[in-house]
């Protein structure tokens, strides 16, 4: 007896390392259960009682945050320390090892194991301990139960379908049983399970069979860091009788084919169903026919949890070995026993079968391979509550889900559906963050806000910019009312010097007019004699008085005509910038009516993304014109 050997605790299977979990929800969304996981803080976490210890969430992580728990350590351990031990082996042998499952064998006996039985020859006990049960009970519906994962997921999720549940317990128990009661010699030993699967050891706690589930992953790891070779070692045969089809049980149907041979025409009235989602859900609704007082179509259930059989199971290696490959190890394997029976293909076939039903007859009593089982439903009772729909509508609004259009039931979360998602979180095993409708509508929030807080910034520069620009149109239009008052003084001043050319011209011709009457003057003076002397040298005076007067006339006109030039010219000038600063007052009055449209798209942010996008539409058109008053502004200047 040990801790786990009540219906209270699971004993945990799975082991999660929190270093390397990230918290990615992918073992929750290949989980059947869901449940079982708890996704609320750093790291997805296993409520033990609420795992059916399946495995498929360790394929599944691709961090190698989760693992399997076996019991390969302390199987060396106490073979080491001198405790009796005997082995035996699961049919997944034969995929595991690639057909090496006898010198699996001699490896077994050579560090110490006293003997080494195949499970095989209790899958055919097992067989039989069915075929029994339907002739003496004549049940509706029997439900196979070598699958432990699929023993749990009925005992604490459909605890209704555990009366339909086969009393014969598994092969590796009617093995283990066997030994007990057939092989006294080993009947003290501890056993010591080569097996494919992590669940199997929840299975020998509640049955109180088997010491040992050494998982053949586990094990091949080990032979991989220790370097060990098992084609080094001897071909050893089992120390029990060879099965003959019941080798197959490592595939799917391979129960029912072995049934088959006991009770011809049984497949027809068998149900074939293994992987996940689809033997899930078949239990599932078997359990909702039968609650609601349905027929079952079928009499056996051959059921196993994973898609390609125990062969590929939670504790299994080989994982990406092609499909025929795989099953042509196990059918080869199987002829090679059918041969070995003489059951097919032989005239003594009937002879031979009936040898091979009084062999397995004689390790078989009625009553020592069954088991019972517990109903463990009260655990969801107690780890998962049902929320209202009150309850249930608050959670939905705290995830930002308010419309039939928030539910997305995308899977992101690893739950089938938007509202297993929310029981989740209503039983703190998750939280609203890890809801992909959530993160986003959270995102577009914080986008809109930032969007938000740009638009307001923008509107706060657009009406400074709007203030500065107004300025500007102000001085502008004071610039050109002084320009146009300069262009008037400049014109007025163009008509006073037209007015001094006359001057000047009368000035010019008095000053030619003195220049004759001096020279005339001079003739008189000389031919006055000494009387005209005086008045000759007055008339030289006035002559070089005029000439003077001439000389300066035509500097001066040189000066007015450089003058008039220059004013003719600036008045170009004055009036190429009057219509640039027109120009200018426009393009400011353009752009003052771009940002009134900004401002008036940011008024309250209502609409963030479309003001946005009239906003930038704004933007470039300012842009522009920016530009443009840039330029005419520069031209203004250097005018």
């Amino acid at each position: 007896m040990n801790e786990y050997s009540n219906a209270e605790h699971l004993r945990p299977v799975i082991y999660v390392d929190p270093e390397k979990c990230c918290n990615c929800h992918r073992c929750i969304s290949v989980c059947p259960v869901k449940m079982c996981n708890d996704g609320s803080g750093d790291h997805v976490s296993v409520n033990h009682d609420l795992c059916i210890g399946c495995g498929t969430c360790i394929d599944a992580c691709v961090h190698g945050a989760r693992t399997g728990i076996d019991d390969l350590e302390s199987f060396f351990f106490d073979l080491k320390s001198g405790t009796p031990i005997v082995a035996i082996v699961a049919p997944a042998v034969a995929v595991n090892f690639k057909g090496k499952d006898l010198e699996l064998n001699g490896w077994l006996k050579s560090i110490g194991v006293k003997a080494v039985f195949d499970v095989s020859f209790g899958a055919e006990l097992t067989t039989k301990s069915y075929v029994e049960e339907i002739k003496k009970e004549k049940p509706s519906i029997m439900i196979s139960q070598p699958c432990p994962a699929l023993v749990s997921f009925i005992e604490i999720y459909q605890p209704h379908l555990i009366k339909y549940l086969a009393k014969a317990d598994s092969p590796m128990a009617h093995t283990i049983e066997c030994i007990r009661h057939f092989y006294p010699e080993y009947r003290e030993c501890k056993i010591a399970v080569i097996s494919p699967c992590y669940a199997k050891r929840r299975e020998f706690d509640e049955n109180g069979r088997g010491d040992y589930n050494v998982t053949m992953r586990n094990l091949d790891i080990w032979f991989k860091n220790k370097g060990t070779d098992l084609s080094k070692f001897p071909k050893v045969s089992y120390n029990n009788p060879l099965a003959e089809r019941a080798v197959l049980y490592s595939t799917p149907g391979g129960l029912m084919r072995t049934a088959e041979r006991f009770v011809p025409g049984i497949s027809s009235k068998t149900r074939k169903i293994e992987g996940q989602p689809a033997v899930f859900e078949y239990l599932s609704g078997l359990d909702s026919l039968l609650s609601s007082g349905g027929k079952p179509y079928y009499q056996l259930v051959d059921c196993l949890n994973c898609e390609k059989g125990c062969n590929r199971g939670g504790g299994t290696t080989n994982r990406n070995m092609p499909l025929d490959e795989l099953e042509a190890l196990v059918e080869n394997r199987a002829r090679e026993r059918q041969k070995h029976w003489k059951t097919v293909g032989s005239k003594m076939s009937k002879f031979a079968l009936k040898k091979l039903d009084s062999t397995i007859s004689s390790y078989w009593k009625p009553g020592i391979y069954e088991r019972k089982y517990h109903d463990r439903s009260s655990v969801t009772e107690k780890f998962i509550k049902t929320p209202t729909q009150d309850e249930l509508q608050a959670i939905y609004i705290s995830m930002g889900k308010h419309s039939k259009s928030d539910f997305y039931d995308c899977c992101a979360c690893g739950y089938t559906c938007c509202e297993q998602m929310a029981v989740a979180i209503f039983n703190g095993l998750n939280r609203r963050e890890n809801c992909h409708h959530y993160v986003m509508n959270l995102a577009n929030q914080d986008h809109e806000k930032e969007i938000r807080e740009a638009i307001n910034s923008i509107t706060e520069a657009v009406r400074s910019g709007s203030a500065a620009l107004q300025s500007n149109v102000r001085d502008l239009q004071e610039i050109r009312n002084m320009n146009m008052l300069t262009i008037k003084g400049i014109k007025d001043l163009n008509t006073r010097i037209d007015g001094i050319w006359d001057i000047v011209g009368i000035i010019n011709s008095v000053a030619d007019q003195t220049k004759i009457i001096a020279f005339n003057a001079e003739l008189e003076a000389a031919s006055s004699g000494e009387a005209g002397k005086n008045f000759h040298i007055v008339a030289t005076e006035i002559r070089r008085l005029s000439d003077t007067i001439i000389d300066s006339i035509n500097e001066i006109k040189h000066v007015i005509n450089e003058t008039q030039q220059a004013s003719d010219s600036l008045i170009l000038d004055s009036e190429k910038g009057t219509r640039q600063i027109d120009a200018s007052c426009e393009n400011a009055k353009s752009l003052e009516r771009g940002f009134g449209s900004i401002m008036a798209s940011s008024d309250g942010n209502a609409g963030v993304s479309s003001s946005g996008d009239k906003i930038f539409n704004s933007l470039q058109q300012i842009a522009q014109g920016i530009a443009e008053f840039s330029n005419n502004t520069a031209n203004i200047s250097s005018s």
